[in-house]
């Protein structure tokens, strides 16, 4: 079976390994991130709405049971089906920030006050966007994601042995952070023959900037397209 490696958090990249193996890929497995929750607290507001852009924005909220009446709008199917699970009531979804935002701003046309269950380090355009328009965003960073230290020994090796076809990219963080760590260990020129897929252009930006030679970009930001890719380019 080919081999793909995949880089997101553990939890995350069980769930796409187990779909990469039904597509009859071999899925290798060196996550370069760690989710932590960050134990941070909801403060009391009057809050006209949730927003979350990630799934673990909802699923590691502390004390969010009270503000589940709120409408939640989500970038990303995966986020409102992580919130409908735990009692909210998503509202809008929409793929990626810049989807979302004129959403957004037609519904609320007054300003209002937005809870963001957020991550430490995330992209600035919703929250830029909103503000630009008059609203505030009580931005809780629920979560951080740690960068690994090393890629796996497995996948060292399958990279300097030229045996991974392709490179999954969820986010330009953990894109940045594998280049980082394929520099540390010597790999980059080896990395650089595998085929690179990201979720966005702004996730692929980085591989771009390293002058990768064969990129390729998921029609729509979500993993559905970015495995479609995958099929149509390595077969």
């Amino acid at each position: 079976m080919t081999p793909v490696l995949l880089l997101r958090a553990r939890e995350d990249a069980a769930r796409t390994a187990e779909k990469l193996r039904a597509m009859g890929f071999s899925p290798l497995l060196s996550p370069v991130l760690e989710i932590v929750a960050t134990g941070a607290k909801i403060p009391p507001g009057a809050y006209d709405a949730a927003l979350a852009s990630s799934a673990k924005g909802v699923e590691l909220a502390q004390d969010s049971e009270t503000f589940k009446a709120l409408p939640l709008h989500a970038v990303g199917e995966r986020t409102a089906q992580a919130a409908r699970a735990l009692g909210w009531r998503p509202d809008i979804v929409a793929g990626n920030a810049e989807a979302i935002l004129p959403a957004l701003l037609a519904r609320y046309p007054q300003p209002a006050l937005f809870l963001y269950l957020a991550g430490r380090d995330r992209q600035p355009a919703l929250e830029a966007g909103l503000k630009a328009a008059g609203h505030r965003i009580a931005a809780i960073e629920v979560y951080e994601a740690r960068a690994a230290t090393a890629l796996s020994p497995l996948a060292l090796d399958a990279i300097a042995a030229g045996e991974i076809d392709a490179v999954l990219h969820y986010s330009r963080r953990s894109a940045e952070i594998f280049l980082s760590l394929a520099k540390a260990d010597g790999i980059l020129e080896k990395a650089r023959a595998a085929l690179n897929l990201a979720l966005s252009p702004e996730t692929a930006q980085p591989l771009l900037q390293e002058n990768f030679p064969n990129v390729g970009v998921a029609e729509r930001p979500d993993e559905e397209h970015l495995l479609k890719l995958l099929a149509m380019r390595v077969r």
